[in-house]
Parts: C-alpha cells; sequence; structure tokens
C-alpha cells in the first residue's frame, strides 16, 4: 500500500507539471516570426508593451496585424504606413509591414502571404479596387478580419461587404469630394475666376472625386475651369503643369490635387514668369508644402487624409476584442475624416502636430486612441467615432488634445 500511494503521488505530480507547461505555452502564442509578407526584417516590428491575457476593458490581448500600403518611398505614402505602425506599437501590438509597389498583383500577393502566415488581423491602404473582393473573400474563409483605410476601395463593395462579409471590420476614408468642394471655396473668396487643375492619374478614385467636387463648387460660384492635367506620377508634373498653364494664358489659379504635384507646377510656373500671376490652393498638405504655405506660396489649402490610418487601427483592435463597431444598421462601418483647412494662420500648429519629432505628440494621440477602444473605453459606440471625427475637422481641437 506505501509502495502505491508514492506512485500515485509520483503520477499526480507529472501530471501537475506537464498542465503549468501546457499553460506556459499556450500564453506565449504571439510572436512576431509567423510570417513577413515577402518584406524585411525591419518591417516587423514588435511593441514594447503588448501581451496579457484579456481581462475586460482595461486590459487586452496583444495582436499581430499585418498591414501594407501602396507604396515605399513617397513621402506622403510613407506617412500613412507611419501612423499605423505608431498605432499599433502604442497600443501595445506587433506588425508586419509590406510595400505593395505600387502594383495590383503585389497588393493581392501581400495580402494572400498575411493570410498564409496567421496573421490576427490584415488592413490595407487599398489602392488597387478589384483585389478587395477578392482578399475579403480569402480572409472569410481562414477567419481573419479585414480593414481598409485611407483608400478603401470601391463604395459598392464595401457596401456589399458591410452586409455579407462577417469578418469585414469596416473603413476609413476622408471625405474627398469635401477636399475639392473646400478648396474651390477658397479659390473663390480670394477672387479667382478661371482654374487649372493637376494631379494623379485618371482612375485614381481619390483624384477623381477631388477634381468632381472642386469643379462643381467652382463653376456654380461663376469660376471656370479651363483645364485638368492627370500624371502618372509626380516625374510627369513638371511638363504637363508647363503645358496646360502656356495654354492657358488667363488661368488665374491653380489647383494642386496632392502635394506630390506641387513643386512641378511651381517649377512651371517659374519658367513661364507666371508665380505672381497665379494663387495656388492644394488638397493633401505635406511637409513640403505646408512650407510652401509659410512663404506664401501657396495660399491655402487642406489636409486630414492620414486620420483614417489612426481610425482604421482602433476599429481593428475593437474587432479583435470582441466588440467590433457597428453602424445604426448593424453593420460595419465605413467612416470618413473631415478636411482641415491649413492656411499662414495655423501652419505652424500643422506642422508641429502632424510632423512633430515628439512621438508623443500626433493628430490622433494615444488619450484620444483609446478613446475609441472598448478595453479602455467600455461605453465607445458608432456615435463616439462620429462624434470625434467631426471635432477633429478643427486643427484648433487637436491642436488642444495635445496640450497646445
Amino acid at each position: 500500500m506505501k509502495k502505491a500511494k508514492k506512485i500515485l503521488a509520483i503520477i499526480l505530480g507529472l501530471s501537475l507539471v506537464m498542465a503549468l507547461m501546457a499553460s506556459c505555452a499556450k500564453d506565449t502564442g504571439n510572436d512576431t516570426t509567423r510570417g513577413d509578407a515577402s518584406t524585411s526584417p525591419a518591417d516587423t516590428g514588435t511593441s514594447p508593451t503588448g501581451g496579457g491575457a484579456s481581462s475586460g476593458p482595461s486590459g487586452g490581448d496583444s495582436y499581430d496585424i499585418g498591414f501594407q500600403v501602396w507604396g515605399a518611398g513617397v513621402p506622403i505614402l510613407d506617412s500613412f504606413g507611419d501612423a499605423v505602425e505608431w498605432c499599433l506599437t502604442t497600443l501595445g501590438h506587433t506588425y508586419t509591414r509590406a510595400s505593395d509597389d505600387f502594383s495590383a498583383d503585389k497588393e493581392l500577393q501581400n495580402a494572400q502571404n498575411f493570410i498564409a502566415a496567421g496573421k490576427d488581423g490584415i488592413m490595407i491602404q487599398l489602392s488597387a479596387g478589384p483585389v478587395l473582393n477578392q482578399v475579403a473573400k480569402e480572409c472569410a474563409e481562414k477567419k481573419i478580419p479585414l480593414a481598409t483605410y485611407i483608400t478603401i476601395g470601391d463604395d459598392p463593395d464595401i457596401e456589399n461587404l458591410s452586409k455579407t462579409n462577417e469578418y469585414w471590420v469596416g473603413a476609413c476614408d476622408s471625405q474627398l469630394v469635401l477636399d475639392g468642394e473646400l478648396v474651390a471655396q477658397y479659390a473663390l473668396d480670394a477672387g479667382c475666376t478661371k482654374a487649372v487643375i493637376i494631379g494623379g492619374n485618371i482612375g485614381d478614385n481619390s483624384q477623381d472625386q477631388r477634381q468632381n467636387g472642386f469643379t462643381r463648387v467652382f463653376e456654380a460660384g461663376g469660376g471656370t475651369v479651363l483645364m485638368a492635367a492627370r500624371c502618372t506620377d509626380n516625374s510627369e508634373a513638371p511638363a504637363k503643369a508647363e503645358d496646360m498653364l502656356a495654354a492657358n494664358p488667363d488661368a488665374d489659379c491653380l489647383y494642386a490635387m496632392v502635394g506630390d504635384y506641387v513643386e512641378g507646377s511651381m517649377l512651371a510656373m517659374e519658367n513661364l514668369n507666371r508665380t505672381d500671376k497665379i494663387k495656388v490652393f492644394m488638397s493633401c498638405v505635406d511637409a513640403t508644402s505646408a512650407g510652401y504655405i509659410k512663404e506664401g506660396k501657396i495660399l491655402c489649402g487642406n489636409d486630414g487624409i492620414s486620420l483614417g490610418a489612426y481610425i482604421a487601427s482602433t476599429m481593428m483592435v475593437n474587432f479583435l476584442d470582441g466588440h467590433p463597431i457597428k453602424d445604426v444598421n448593424g453593420n460595419a462601418p465605413r467612416f470618413s475624416a473631415k478636411p482641415i483647412k491649413v492656411d499662414a494662420s495655423n501652419v505652424d500648429t500643422y506642422l508641429e502636430i502632424f510632423y512633430s519629432s515628439n512621438p508623443a505628440i500626433k493628430p490622433v494621440n494615444q488619450k484620444m486612441l483609446e478613446s475609441l477602444l472598448w478595453r479602455n473605453n467600455p461605453d465607445v459606440t458608432y456615435q463616439t467615432y462620429l462624434d470625434l471625427l467631426d471635432k477633429m475637422g478643427e486643427l484648433s481641437y487637436i491642436a488642444e488634445q495635445n496640450g497646445f
């Protein structure tokens, strides 16, 4: 009997040790080595604060997110990816970042690599609209949540996914038509009557919407849009801007629909000695063009396009936490950020917030992000998002949130 009791004690002890080992193995299952979507090691980020089992709104799991940018090396696109990267690391998650190299095929390939790697969620800055449905289908099959940000896909596809795909998280872009409409009003208020437009290629949804919005409001206000030059990339801007301005000697204003085309347009105006005769306006202000606003070379512009990266990141975390944000109809939401006017009166504040060297100062800082997360704010709703997006249409509100 004594020997039997000793054997039984040994068996029980071994069982307890095996159970503890299994528990530890489960708790360390979140690493960043599960796939890199053909990116370099530098593209895989590890948060110093990630991990931990979910314990309600005040805690939460650390997730491994794969996210894509349309291309690398273009400052504005790099800034979109940097925003997602900052959100994920700040909130305690890991990531793998991939560039789609301006290719629809690479956009699909990167997403499929993320799916094969078993990422917890996937976020895409989707510039190749037809890719969306294929990726969404494959994500749903593997039960991987999918969100798009900034360039988000075609409206009919998004609406259909919101109603039919349970792994569709939602999307956040900016109000692109309103971008153009507001710039048109800036130009009209400045006394302009004859406009030319320059921007990205025809078929680029963001550029088409801005051009349509500008044209409608400018012409309704008594102005005339003389010509629009659309470029494959910014290397074409100097020649196309010069040809357009030479063909329209009476143009009194130029609308650059994105910062990429500002410098080429400035060069064209200098070559034609038209710098003092044409007022320049723009959308999608960046650090370089903000400098031109400070110098008075650009009258004013608007921005806010990067806000979609911050908002979509919080949508993904809420979904993975089991508390997805739903609109009033119970569907995955599509949010749009309001344009923020940037002119001589606030350009310094804009640069201090959107291009700050201080990692704590952001258009949507950590406190603002956490107000949108169920794990930090159990009362967060669809309306919470709408209210914050409305307030962020004013740079003064964002400045106040950053202690300015």
